[in-house]
């Protein structure tokens, strides 16, 4: 199982659009954001497994938090968790909420996102929010209506 957590602003928006051929194509953009919204999720044989969505950054607090209340429930005895380098992944408790139902870890090499194929989950999960935030008043509601369409997100 590949865990890994990304976040997107509220001001992120489709980064493309159309125009008549030989017109430029102008759009406007908000650059001053108001919140962060981020997402830590697994994936395991090309499913998304226990996503959750907050507000702000992540940090120990947080995934020791996910880590215990949410990832161990869905890990089967014997499973790889693979993460990233990042600090609090490397969290002592984090590590023995795992251990404790039978998995172990494998961290990946520094600066390679290209290996953990959940990056790629969350390149078209963000690109899926900035074409839909515009349909709703809250950004948090985009972000939740994106995931829940690709995940098995119910609550």
């Amino acid at each position: 199982m590949y865990i890994d957590e990304s976040g997107i602003e509220d001001n992120s928006c489709r980064e493309y659009g159309w125009s008549v051929i030989g017109k430029r194509c102008y759009g406007e953009k908000v650059y001053q954001h108001k919140s962060r919204i981020s997402m830590i999720a697994g994936l395991c044989h090309k499913e998304i497994i226990a996503p959750i969505i907050f507000d702000g950054n992540c940090n120990s607090n947080i995934f020791e938090t996910y880590v215990r209340d949410i990832l161990i429930k869905e890990l089967r005895h014997g499973q790889i968790v693979v993460m990233d380098n990042i600090n609090f992944h490397k969290n002592s408790e984090v590590k023995r909420l795992i251990e404790s139902v039978g998995c172990s870890i494998l961290f990946l090499p520094t600066y390679s996102p290209d290996l953990n194929p959940i990056e790629h989950y969350w390149f078209k999960i963000k690109n899926e929010i900035r074409k839909n935030a515009s349909k709703f008043e809250q950004f948090l509601d985009a972000v939740y209506y994106t995931l829940k369409k690709v995940t098995n997100l119910s609550h």
